[in-house]
């Protein structure tokens, strides 16, 4: 890659400032249009695990390529969005008994603003109504959660019809909802069900998924008090357990004189 020096540098209040036009990143945003952003929640992993875990999960016209930041998170880019989508509704996802999440990337994409919020989550619609089972309607469900993704594809081929299920990107910092009311034509008020197949944590004062720092300190102190309950004390002998020492060492020996006294007598007696 050889750099010029024909860019153009603004100033504003006496300070340079780099503009970026559109067509500076249109050439680069196609190509990590196809990619996804993934961040393991509460533990590290390594490219290969990752690799490893997506090579089973589909065949790829090309092998995608996983590159991991220092912020904690990997980009996977894939040959096409095809693929890509292909791998995102598969989920909800989990290396090493570990949940793990995976969203598109764009190109305003920032993990620290984005990923700790914003999660892409499974919901289950039970019991909709089968004439609510297309694109319009499941969209303005998703929507009235968050930002509607995908629908599976059993819910797209009807295949099943005990529930729908959609992808829909949700903030975390907010209580996920069980219920939302959806009016029908004839003004009927229908109260829908919502069931999320994964309920994360989010700790609202590290600002991390996966983790509460009430729920470790609740259970510190419990360790704590059960740690108290099972400790042994030494207690030091006391001159009075060793004066009780010296009274039963003298019976025993007392006791003693008494059989070998008699002893002597039946000897005698044989005798």
């Amino acid at each position: 890659m050889v750099l010029g020096s024909n860019g153009k540098v603004m100033q504003v209040d006496g300070e340079k400032v780099v503009e970026i036009f559109p067509e500076d990143i249109a050439q680069d945003n196609e190509k990590w249009v196809p990619s996804i952003v993934v961040y393991m929640v509460g533990t590290a992993s390594s490219i290969g695990a990752l690799e490893r875990f997506i090579m089973v999960q589909e065949t790829f016209s090309t092998k995608p390529i996983i590159l991991y930041h220092i912020d904690g998170y990997f980009v996977v880019r894939f040959a096409n969005e095809e693929e890509r989508d292909m791998v995102l509704c598969l989920g909800p996802h989990q290396l090493l008994r570990r949940p793990f999440i995976m969203k598109p990337w764009v190109p305003e994409f920032n993990f620290k603003e984005e990923i700790l919020t914003t999660i892409p989550l499974w919901v289950k619609l039970p019991n909709l109504p089968l004439n609510c089972w297309n694109a319009v309607l499941l969209s303005k469900i998703g929507s009235s959660l968050g930002k509607p993704l995908y629908a599976d594809d059993c819910t797209f081929q009807v295949n099943r019809i005990s529930f729908t299920r959609i992808l829909v990107e949700v903030d975390i910092t907010r209580p996920l909802p069980k219920m939302i009311k959806m009016h029908d034509p004839k003004g009927n008020v229908l109260e829908q069900q919502i069931w999320f197949e994964w309920k994360p944590i989010f700790c609202h004062k590290c600002l991390q998924v996966g983790y509460s720092c009430v729920e470790k300190t609740d259970a510190q102190i419990q360790k704590k008090g059960l740690n108290r309950a099972n400790k042994k004390e030494w207690v030091p002998i006391t001159d009075r357990g060793k004066e009780q020492d010296k009274d039963i060492g003298l019976v025993t020996t007392q006791v003693q004189e008494v059989m070998e006294h008699q002893q002597g007598d039946e000897v005698q007696d044989q005798g």
